[in-house]
């Protein structure tokens, strides 16, 4: 599967690469640099290797069939009976499994309509308070300092671009996957990278 975003990040430097079946940013020239950036500032990356659920329906339905996935997941509510879901694509069949139980939620898997920005840091949510997303864009908290922007697929070049420039206060700077994996890698050992 090819990212909406991968012209774009490819025009910024990015190194792509084929995981699990989908393209994405492997590194923007230095894992480490990039790894900083993302505990100091606000590292910039393409989230396409995740899979992206909508459900309709019944919002107690939803609100309970999120609760049963817990931390499987992370979504928000884009109008009554709506919601983005959001998940790791390891992690999509188990996610659809538990979904098919609700006969009042309606979900579909909807990857390919959406592009997917994450931002990852201290000043992340620094910069999303500046920048306006509206109408188009989606913002999931993943995390503490970690947040995913979801929106129409060909709009994410056109978001890319705006936040490289209005980034630029927060120090922003493009990371790949290979810095990402390194500071999970770290969470989960309970260390600093």
């Amino acid at each position: 599967m090819v990212s909406p975003l991968e012209t774009v990040a490819r025009n910024h430097g990015a190194i792509v690469v084929e995981r699990h079946g989908r393209r994405v940013p492997a590194s923007f020239g230095s894992t480490a640099a990039e790894e900083a950036v993302c505990q100091a500032s606000v590292g910039m990356s393409d989230r396409s290797d995740r899979d992206t659920f909508e459900l309709r329906g019944d919002p107690v339905a939803i609100e309970t069939a999120l609760t049963e996935l817990g931390p499987l997941v992370w979504a928000s509510f884009i109008g009554a009976d709506r919601a983005l879901v959001r998940c790791e694509a390891e992690t999509s069949p188990e996610v659809s499994d538990v979904l098919e139980h609700y006969g009042d939620v309606a979900a579909q898997i909807r990857t390919a309509a959406y592009a997917v920005i994450g931002l990852v840091g201290p000043r992340a949510s620094e910069l999303l308070n500046e920048v306006d997303l509206t109408p188009s864009g989606l913002i999931i908290r993943e995390g503490r300092d970690s947040f995913e922007i979801v929106l129409p697929a060909d709009h994410g070049p056109q978001l890319w671009d705006f936040l490289i420039e209005a980034g630029k206060p927060f120090d922003l700077a493009c990371v790949g996957h290979d810095a990402l994996d390194r500071l999970a890698a770290s969470r989960r050992t309970g260390r600093s990278a």
